[in-house]
């Protein structure tokens, strides 16, 4: 029975383990601030003008920024919008809760909800949190913080990059203390060695197992491995900012862990160490669960160049091999230290208490005197007596028949109790009561080792799972995207991207086809809004429409909606409104004379409430799922500062349908955009294109864009024969070529007179009323779109180009007077925009409309 109750309290103790600590595997990751390994690195390099007393350090390898303020006078951290933040002085630590970053700095990822009252534009509402003169916060903008690399990271992540330079404002008395520093990405070492590391850690404990003094060795092992994950622990905790129960908790882990998984082990390592041989399983335990946890949590520290640890880089990373590789070795010793010392099931009439001892030792050299078919100096008894060598608990062999005072026991006449390999030998001699109970006999053996097999699959099972873990790439660093099949494998449609960063923003000339599906959204600023949270708005929307473009993921729900999708040729293009000029902070005066309004036009019949805007994004790719998850994507992170007026949904041909290069139709089937400019005109540039010196900086380089949503009226159309639709254009429907004569790319003869001397193509038809010869040489890139609203149908026209007052205006003004397109459509929506020049990485659209210089 005691037996039975020493392996029942054994099994619930390990049982117990493993409850408490495979839970906890994930809660105890070897984090900081909830960063672990990385190649991304934050450094402040300066905080100017510096004042004594106050100081800004960048903590828990780059999660956290920590202010520290021993002057007289109070420190205000700025926030996302300019507003303040936070405050730190002499009287403690506040926080205003009307700024939005007192919620979004609670965690590394800024996933806290935002209230709806937290207004930066309103009076600070602020909460004292500690009485302390440090603060210590989460602030974005010194870290990554999307789930997937920097595009340049993902294209050469052996490369080294700058990914960012970053600055937060600090207002001191009246003077402003300018955090600078950069966020850049440093490729980490390979990993080769600390695999080698790892794997002789780990052959060492195996082989221990096969020495004379294999529970010494075992016992070292597990202590050695115990010591090397306290040593981690420690490093962890010294390089944890805070106060001592802060450290203390990053020292044993959340739910104190190690308070559990140390101590037990440490008891079990003395125990094997008198040669308690079932405990070997425990050491296996426990060297299993802390391999395989450090494995999933800390092996990245091998591959990668920093880790939130206060041990020397090298060092921290030798740390890690020795315990992945110790507790691999251990998974594999325990088994095989049970079969080379492992005690037998052996029943007797002796005392029970005698069995008990029996699980733990064995009888010693006396035992040698029981077995009749042994001799003193045979091959057999030299065998029992190295055997009960290593079996003895302590060196102390334990026999029944004696007490420790010499005297005979209870029982004199029941034999000792044997153990180990002499057992096999005394087993061919049963006694009658064994005899009598085969089945009592073998339960106790096949007990354990039922027990022996379930726990070391279990541990084999752990590690594997922690390799696999590792070969799938670990939480806390993005990953690089991974390229799956193309939806149309023949065109690799989905595979398309388009470059985000340029010269020159996407999606006015790249691609030079249209794409399939648009959606452009206009907004208009929210109440209060300033510069600051104006430029806080387009940082968000450059970083997110760089990832986007990529087809890279933002990290949140909305990205099911494309999963296995890939960019799909996607472009965002972004613009101002004539009406921003006025509005946050931004003088109505520096609105640039290329977005003067459009005047009013005869015939238009213009919904107010579907045009205009302070802000527009156009949003353009091959595949609708993925430009509507990128505009809804987008329009989310509009808020607080924006709202959408309208938006717009256009289609085109999908890809592959027609040739590459051939002009798309519009409804009416007509070719639609023959005459436009082409890149390889001289003067393309300065048609499409700002070149005016005397423009605004933000505007040289960019383009400005009118939308006109235009209804085509299709049951009166199609009610007119085909001859009379030509007409109507001056072009033919099935080839686009003027009716002048010629192909689609002839140039129209406007002299061209038919059998019956009227003009081939009529004094009223669109193209000739359009023609840049007739309009002093005005033109623009029309890339039209088709929508379809219910029973409204018509076009989304898009046209680019340097000044609307030389380009769209002109030739409007003479379409709107006579074209006879005019009986068939209906001009509905008017906007315009100007869409600034292109961003570099690190910079974000339109910078300097703020006065800030985006190299």
């Amino acid at each position: 029975m005691a037996t039975r109750r020493a392996l029942h309290w054994l099994l619930a103790v390990v049982a117990g383990l493993a409850a408490a600590v495979l839970p906890a595997g994930a809660a105890w990751a070897h984090e900081v601030g909830g960063v672990g390994a990385t190649n991304f690195t934050t450094t402040l390099s300066a905080l100017s003008p510096a004042v004594p007393g106050v100081n800004l350090a960048v903590v828990e390898n780059g999660s956290r920024l920590e202010l520290r303020n021993t002057t007289a006078r109070e420190v205000v951290v700025r926030g996302y919008g300019d507003e303040p933040y936070a405050r730190i002085g002499p009287d403690g630590v506040w926080l205003n809760d009307s700024s939005p970053a007192t919620y979004l700095n609670t965690d590394r990822f800024a996933s806290t909800t935002v209230p709806a009252d937290a207004d930066p534009a309103a009076p600070p509402r602020w909460r004292k949190i500690s009485d302390e003169t440090v603060h210590r916060w989460h602030d974005h903008r010194i870290h990554w913080m999307l789930s997937t690399l920097p595009t340049a990271v993902a294209a050469a992540p052996t490369a080294a990059h700058r990914v960012s330079d970053w600055h937060v404002d600090l207002d001191y008395g009246g003077t402003v203390l300018s955090a600078t520093g950069s966020l850049d990405w440093v490729p980490g070492p390979s990993p080769t060695p600390w695999y080698l590391l790892a794997a002789a850690a780990a052959l060492l404990v195996v082989g221990a197992v096969f020495t004379r003094r294999a529970h010494a060795l075992i016992a070292a092992a597990l202590g050695a491995l115990i010591a090397a994950d306290v040593l981690h622990a420690a490093g962890i905790a010294l390089v944890t900012a805070g106060n001592v129960p802060e450290r203390l908790s990053a020292f044993l882990g959340d739910g104190m862990t190690g308070l559990l998984i140390w101590p037990f082990g440490l008891v079990a390592a003395v125990l094997i160490a008198k040669r308690a041989t079932f405990l070997g399983f425990v050491a296996m335990g426990v060297g299993g669960l802390l391999s395989s946890m450090m494995a999933l949590d800390d092996a990245p520290v091998w591959w990668r160049s920093s880790a939130p640890s206060a041990l020397p880089t090298d060092l921290n990373r030798a740390g890690v091999a020795v315990v992945v590789g110790l507790g691999a070795g251990l998974l594999l010793a325990g088994p095989l230290l049970w079969r080379r010392f492992k005690p037998a099931s052996h029943r007797t009439t002796g005392s029970p208490t005698s069995t008990a001892e029996g699980d733990f030792a064995d009888s010693g050299p006396q035992v040698a005197a029981h077995l009749g078919a042994a001799t003193p100096g045979s091959p057999e008894t030299r065998a029992a007596d190295e055997t009960a060598e290593g079996a003895a608990v302590g060196g102390m062999p334990v026999d029944s028949t004696s007490r420790g005072d010499g005297s005979a026991g209870e029982h004199d006449s029941a034999p000792p109790v044997v153990l180990g390999a002499r057992a096999a030998r005394a087993a061919a001699s049963p006694t009658p009561d064994d005899a009598a109970q085969p089945e009592q006999a073998g339960a106790g053996t096949v007990g354990r080792r039922g027990f022996a097999g379930t726990l070391a699959a279990g541990g084999v099972g752990a590690i594997l799972g922690a390799a696999g873990g590792i070969a799938a790439g670990t939480p806390g660093e993005p990953a690089a995207p991974t390229g799956g099949p193309p939806a149309e494998p023949l065109s690799g449609v989905g595979a398309t991207r388009i470059a985000f960063h340029g010269e020159r923003q996407a999606g006015i000339t790249t691609p030079a086809r249209p794409q399939a599906r648009l959606r452009i959204v206009a907004f208009d600023l929210a109440d209060g809004v300033d510069r600051a949270g104006l430029q806080s708005l387009l940082r968000r929307w450059t970083q997110a429409a760089a990832q986007l473009s990529q087809g890279l993921p933002l990290g949140d729900s909305g990205d099911d909606v494309v999963t296995g999708s890939g960019p799909s040729s996607l472009t965002v293009t972004v613009g101002f409104g004539p009406s921003l000029f006025g509005k946050a902070g931004l003088p109505a005066s520096d609105r640039p004379a290329e977005l003067t309004p459009l005047p009013a036009f005869p015939g238009e019949q213009l919904d107010p409430a579907r045009s205009d805007g302070d802000l527009c994004l156009l949003v353009n790719a091959d595949d609708a799922l993925v430009a509507f998850r990128a505009a809804r994507a987008l329009t989310r992170l509009a808020a607080p500062q924006a709202r959408v007026r309208w938006q717009l949904d256009g289609f085109n041909n999908s890809p592959g349908v027609t040739p590459t290069a051939a002009t798309g139709r519009n409804l009416m089937g007509q070719l639609d955009g023959t005459n436009n400019p082409q890149p390889t005109d001289e003067d393309f540039t300065a048609k499409v294109y700002v070149t005016d010196p005397a423009a605004p900086a933000w505007l040289r380089g960019g383009s400005v864009l009118v939308v006109r949503r235009i209804r085509m009226l299709l049951d009166d159309w199609d009610a007119h024969p085909r001859e009379a639709q030509e007409r109507v254009i001056g072009r033919r429907k099935d080839s686009g070529a003027p009716l002048s004569g010629g192909e689609e790319r002839t140039p129209a003869n406007f002299g061209t007179t038919a059998g019956d001397g009227t003009l081939a193509i009529p004094a009223d038809a669109h193209i000739r009323l359009a023609t840049p010869a007739f309009n002093n040489g005005a033109a623009m890139l029309r890339r039209g779109y088709s929508y379809s609203e219910g029973d409204a149908a018509g076009l989304i026209f898009l046209a680019w180009q340097a000044d609307p007052r030389r380009g769209f205006v002109p030739v409007q003004q003479r379409l709107a007077a006579a074209d006879a397109l005019n009986r068939f459509t209906r001009h509905e929506t008017s906007a315009l925009f100007a869409m600034p020049h292109g961003v570099t990485p690190g910079g974000h659209l339109g910078q300097d409309l703020f006065g800030e210089d985006p190299a």
